[in-house]
């Protein structure tokens, strides 16, 4: 009786990283790098002294050629609050760029129910594309479910409640996100005149306006205005509001104004209250 055939060496695959790339060229991305790039350096730059400062702290140089100052240790700041990140000199290398969007929604009734999360994750997921390591990208966390970090029992929270639902956009998700929100979502808005801008009297060095974060909300009717969701709005039991955080690249001093003009050549509109 013959037996079988037992091959000597078993053919190993090694695992392979695939990623998926672009498959066709943003237009808000080739507009910003031909364009708006451009007219923020010009609009940025400045020729003084100051604005050639070094980023830190300025604190008084020792000489070390000096034997008695050679083993001396620089005085401590004084004063109770921390040191704020200097404005460095605008350049072709650090001008205003959009790195990433966060989506935030927090569901009120899912302290009662999980379930309601369940709608808010499906628009997220429809909304953003993303994925957990979607498209090899292992940046990519997908929709992810925030729990509370701390109770308050006037609201009925405890803590490790799942309360909220989060996605983050980066590359040409985030593209393809400001495009659907400029070109259907605001149009489209009859009381969203633009984003609240904070009054001339307001601290230039408070935290908010030292980061190059811009972030406002959205009420729940603009959720289903996103040709995403729109497509399929009934399959949604109820859309929640939307809070969009822009994070940009620029720190230090004028770095909100630097972030708003940014998003003013995406055609986001802002106004004075």
């Amino acid at each position: 009786m013959v037996g079988r055939w037992k091959p000597r060496h078993i053919l190993r695959i090694p695992p392979v990283h695939i990623q998926i790339g672009p498959t066709h060229p943003s237009r808000l991305a080739s507009h910003y790098n031909n364009t708006l790039v451009h007219d923020l350096l010009y609009l940025h730059y400045s020729h003084t002294h100051a604005a050639h400062a070094t980023h830190g702290p300025n604190l008084s140089q020792l000489d070390p050629s000096n034997p008695y100052q050679s083993n001396r240790k620089l005085s401590p700041l004084k004063g109770n609050r921390p040191p704020r990140p200097s404005a460095l000199p605008i350049s072709t290398e650090n001008v205003t760029r959009l790195e990433r969007i966060i989506l935030h929604t927090m569901v009120k009734e899912a302290v009662t129910s999980k379930n309601a999360l369940v709608s808010a994750a499906m628009a997220f997921k429809a909304l953003s594309g993303e994925s957990y390591h979607g498209g090899g990208n292992s940046n990519s966390l997908g929709v992810q479910i925030i729990k509370s970090k701390s109770g308050v029992a006037e609201f009925k929270v405890r803590a490790g409640l799942q309360i909220s639902a989060q996605v983050e956009l980066r590359g040409e998700k985030m593209w393809e996100f400001v495009g659907s929100l400029v070109d259907f979502v605001l149009p489209k808005l009859r009381d969203f005149r633009g984003i609240p801008m904070p009054s001339p009297s307001s601290s230039s060095t408070s935290p908010s306006a030292v980061s190059g974060v811009v972030a406002f909300g959205l009420p729940p009717t603009a959720m289903g205005l996103f040709p995403q969701i729109e497509v399929n709005v009934d399959s949604y039991p109820r859309l929640p509001g939307i809070h969009i955080q822009f994070i940009t690249n620029a720190r230090g001093k004028g770095a909100q104004d630097r972030a708003r003009a940014l998003l003013s050549g995406l055609r986001i509109p802002f106004i004075r209250g």
